[in-house]
Formats: structure tokens, sequence, C-alpha cells
């Protein structure tokens, strides 16, 4: 059993309080400031060690530390689990400006501590088919990717004029929170980012200083290049995200991957990773299999999680995104 400190419980805490409980790996105890919140994720999950603050917390007792507070506080706790000695995952985006990223991630480093970020899809059965399917050379050489996610984010959550999202300082609005997972599935799949054009705006939802739609172009070493498209106001829940080789095809609807090699405008190889699930409770389960990942993180096992340096480049992504359009130009990094 490893002892593990989930810090905030909010909505995203208790997503990981449920992965973890369900390890069976794991001793949980939860830092949250909100003494009704705290008092009811206690209640909930049966946790009896609860600490309104990290500074009433033995950190240095933990294992591991699951960092779920606002992500303009991330930079804060990651340097405050380095100087303790304590893995961790925090969670996405790393930061919300580039302010401290560089000294928390050298502190990391030169304390040798396990760190990695929490990008969910990457235990995703069908994504990882998808990764393995493009090193496989399925479709050759992946030259170009075009990424669409777009939904009615009020319809899933009604409370977002309150939440985190609406305030850009807080790592709200669709370039830093619902494209950051986008960005992490190009890193991993197509390398690191060299170049990077956007356009956005708050076109439809009220309520929020933050913008609702976004069309980032990015342009990696290798070459590729690739277009990630969001709106969060459309009926339709969308997940296309179509990469695109020199022998073929790939195309991930939600769940279903298909494959096509020639003109015939016929999809082959189609499967639904999901098949029979309840996407609810299938999206739930992945943060079962992230904890599962991050425990044999931390014993040493091989683990593809997001790293640091790939949250880094993830974050200078959107950053440069955000500068792109604000600027009218497109952004070296």
């Amino acid at each position: 059993m490893k002892r593990v400190l989930i810090i905030g419980s909010g909505g995203i805490g208790r997503r990981h309080l449920k992965g973890y409980g369900l390890t069976g790996r794991a001793e949980l105890a939860i830092v949250e400031p909100d003494a009704g919140r705290r008092a009811e994720a206690a209640q909930l999950f049966g946790i009896s060690e609860a600490y309104p603050n990290i500074s009433d917390a033995p950190l240095s007792s933990f294992d591991l530390a699951i960092i779920c507070a606002p992500a303009n506080h991330h930079v804060a706790l990651m340097t405050r689990c380095a100087e303790a000695g304590v893995a961790f995952m925090v969670e996405k985006p790393l930061s919300v400006t580039m302010d401290g990223v560089d000294a928390a991630l050298d502190l990391v480093a030169r304390h040798g501590v396990v760190a990695r970020v929490g990008y969910v899809r990457r235990v995703a059965e069908e994504v990882i088919a998808l990764r393995q399917q493009i090193l496989d050379g399925k479709i050759g050489t992946l030259r170009l990717a075009y990424l669409n996610s777009s939904q009615e984010f009020p319809k899933y959550r009604p409370d977002f004029q309150r939440t985190y999202y609406a305030r850009p300082e807080m790592g709200g609005g669709a370039i830093l929170d619902a494209a950051s997972h986008l960005f992490d599935m190009l890193i991993w799949l197509m390398g690191r980012p060299t170049d990077v054009s956007c356009m956005f705006d708050r076109l439809v939802l009220e309520g929020t200083d933050t913008e609702d739609t976004c069309l980032v172009n990015i342009r990696f070493e290798s070459g590729a290049m690739a277009n990630v498209t969001i709106n969060q106001f459309q009926k339709p829940n969308i997940a296309a995200f179509e990469f695109i080789g020199t022998k073929g095809n790939l195309l991930l609807g939600h769940s279903t991957l298909q494959f096509a090699d020639d003109d015939s405008g016929e999809w082959k190889e189609k499967r639904n990773y999901m098949d029979g699930l309840v996407p609810v409770e299938a999206h739930q389960a992945r943060f079962r299999l992230q904890a599962d990942a991050m425990l044999h993180a931390i014993e040493g096992k091989p683990c593809w999680l997001a790293t640091l340096d790939e949250a880094r480049d993830n974050l200078r992504i959107a950053l440069a995104a955000k500068q792109s359009w604000l600027e009218k130009r497109i952004i070296a990094l």
C-alpha cells in the first residue's frame, strides 16, 4: 500500500480519489481548504486523514501526491513536493504562464523526484492502439493531422461560469483547458513543436473571460503539421482525430478507430474500443488505469504518462497560440 495525498477534492480530485481507491494499492488522504467540501469528500471516500492546507499535511510521509488544485497554484505545489522529495502527478495544464516553470522543473530533476502530468487520454485503449499503429508504420510516415473536438460544453458543465473555466488566470478556456489534451496527443504522436499560429475568440458562451473557440496550427521538428479546431457551443458532440501518412490515414472518432489506404471513400478495420460500455463509466475507469500507471512509475516500472518536459512544450503551444492571435503572427517556439 502506498500513501497517496490528493491535493484538492473538487470534480477532478474526486475522479482521482475514486481511481486510486479502486486500485486497492493506495491509502488516501486529502488536502482541501473548503471545510464543507473537505468533510463531504472525507465522508464519501471514507477518509480519516484530511487537512485544510498543504502546510498542515506531513508531506514527506507520503509516497505520492496528486495535485488537483487550480492551475495557477501548480508551480508552487510542484515546488513543495520536490523540496519534500515526494513523487507527484500534477493535473493539466502544467501552469498558466511560464513564470517559475523552468525553476520548478529544474528542482524536480535535481531532487530526482518522479513526476508526471495528468493527460488521461494516454491510458485510453483506443489512443494507445492509434499510437502503436503509427509506430508500426501502418500509414507510412506521419505528415499531417486534423483534430476537431467540439461540443455543447454548458450541457456537460452547467456550472462552467462559476468554475476555473471562466477565468484565464486559473487555466480556463478552450485553449488552456480543452485544447491542452489535444496538444498532448500531438506531442506524444508527432514529437516536439516548433511553430504555432492561431485564431481564437469567445463567439457564443456568456459569463466568462475566456475563449470558447480556437483554430490552432502547429508545426513539428519532423516538418509534420497539425490543425486543432475546438468550439464549445455546437450541439453535436464531435471528437474526430485524423492522422495522415504517406501510405494511408487513421481516423479516431470518439473511441472508434478506422483505417483507409485508397480513394474508395470506404474506411476499413473499424473497431469501437468502448463497444458496450457506458461512456461516463468508461471515462472514470481511465482514472483507475492512470492511477495504476502512476503507482507503477513510483515503483520504477515503465510509464508513458506525460512528462513534465512534454507538458512544458504543451504549455508553450497554448501560450504561443494566444500570443499569435494577439500579435497577428506565427510564433516560433
